[in-house]
Formats: C-alpha cells, sequence, structure tokens
C-alpha cells in the first residue's frame, strides 16, 4: 500500500494565480475605458469595481488607489500589457534600435508610434487634464514624460551612432525632436482633433524626423 507521504500531493497554486491575475488584468482594463470615457473625476473605484464584477475592497487591495490604477493604466498602455518588462527591453522597441542607418531607425520608431499610438494617446490625455487639480497625478505626469525623454535619449544615441561624427550638442538636439514628436499631444492634436488617418500621421512623423534629424 501506499504511504501516507507517497499519497500527498503539493499543492498546486498555479491556476489560483493566473485566476488572479486575469482579474487583475479585468480591473485595469476596465479603469482604463472608463477613464478615458467618463475622465479621472468622474470615475470612482466603486465605478471600476462595479464594471469589472468584483469589490470595491478587492480593487484596493489590488492597486492601492485610484491615482495607482490611472499610473498602471498609463503605463501598460505603453507596452500593451501588464508584464513588468521595460519598454527598452522589448523586441518591438530593440528591433527599432537594430536599424542598420539612421533612416532606418527612424522609420521603425514612426511605425512604432503609429503601432501604440491608438491606445497610449487616451490615456495619457487623460492624464494630463488631471494633472492640474491633483498633485499626485501631476507628479506621476512629470515621471512619465522623464521616462520618454530617457527613451529619446536611448534612440539618440543609436541615431548618432548610425551617422558617424556627432557633437554633443547635435545629439542633444536629436534627443529633443524624438521627445517631441513621440509626444501623445502631438497625436491627438492631428489624429483625434483635426481627423487624420493614424497611416497619415505616422508618414507625417517619419518624413518630420528624416528632415530634421537623418
Amino acid at each position: 500500500m501506499p504511504s501516507r507521504a507517497q499519497e500527498r500531493r503539493p499543492y498546486d497554486a498555479t491556476g489560483r494565480r493566473a485566476q488572479a491575475e486575469a482579474t487583475r488584468e479585468r480591473i485595469l482594463a476596465t479603469a482604463r475605458d472608463l477613464f478615458v470615457e467618463r475622465g479621472y473625476a468622474g470615475t470612482s473605484v466603486a465605478d471600476i469595481a462595479k464594471a469589472a464584477g468584483v469589490s470595491t475592497p478587492t480593487v484596493f487591495a489590488g492597486f492601492k488607489s485610484k491615482v495607482n490604477l490611472l499610473k498602471l493604466a498609463v503605463e501598460t498602455s505603453l507596452v500593451g500589457d501588464v508584464e513588468s518588462t521595460p519598454l527598452h527591453e522589448r523586441t518591438e522597441m530593440r528591433d527599432v534600435h537594430a536599424g542598420a542607418t539612421a533612416e532606418e531607425v527612424l522609420t521603425r520608431l514612426a511605425a512604432f508610434m503609429v503601432l501604440r499610438g491608438p491606445a497610449v494617446t487616451p490615456i495619457f490625455m487623460v492624464m494630463y487634464a488631471a494633472a492640474d487639480a491633483d498633485p499626485a497625478i501631476a507628479e506621476l505626469a512629470d515621471t512619465l514624460d522623464g521616462h520618454r525623454l530617457a527613451g529619446a535619449e536611448q534612440l539618440a544615441a543609436t541615431v548618432a551612432d548610425r551617422l558617424g561624427d556627432v557633437s554633443a550638442a547635435r545629439r542633444n538636439e536629436i534627443r529633443d525632436t524624438i521627445w517631441t514628436l513621440n509626444s501623445p499631444h502631438l497625436y491627438y492634436l492631428l489624429v483625434r482633433q483635426r481627423g487624420w488617418t493614424p497611416e497619415r500621421y505616422g508618414d507625417w512623423i517619419r518624413t518630420a524626423f528624416l528632415a530634421l534629424i537623418a
């Protein structure tokens, strides 16, 4: 007969973890949709909980605060999922940096901006709109703009490497040009307000990149 030790099976928490992760993703997606639809001030944690099919304490247990929900909604819109891998380490951005020439790097960057723009822009504009009334959100906006500048610094280094003999001042100018043209505000102005298609926007951004940098 099998011993008692042999009869015991180790507890497998895989299913529970997967369920918890699915719930977390659903809450975050719901929060993002409601923030975009109603604005930050017009959306309560109770609203998010109800729409996601969970209790309000469950939302607070997983995300701590409404500001943190907005933070994660913005950050995950940049990368497209809830994984913790930063953008510069992801395949899409590695592919941008792998361009053989400055023109190829900038062309791939423009394509990436078109790909992520529809998801990134609406929630970023919610954050910017709420920043004036909430110091915590203003700090969040400053932090994420700083991250975007750091990303532009890395891209400028790659572009400068492909161009060859580039001065420090020229490299800083490349960084600032990328940072400016990669602003969610610009996508919002041209696509959401002026009615450009994302494809037209992408062609325009690529043309601007090449004219100003390459």
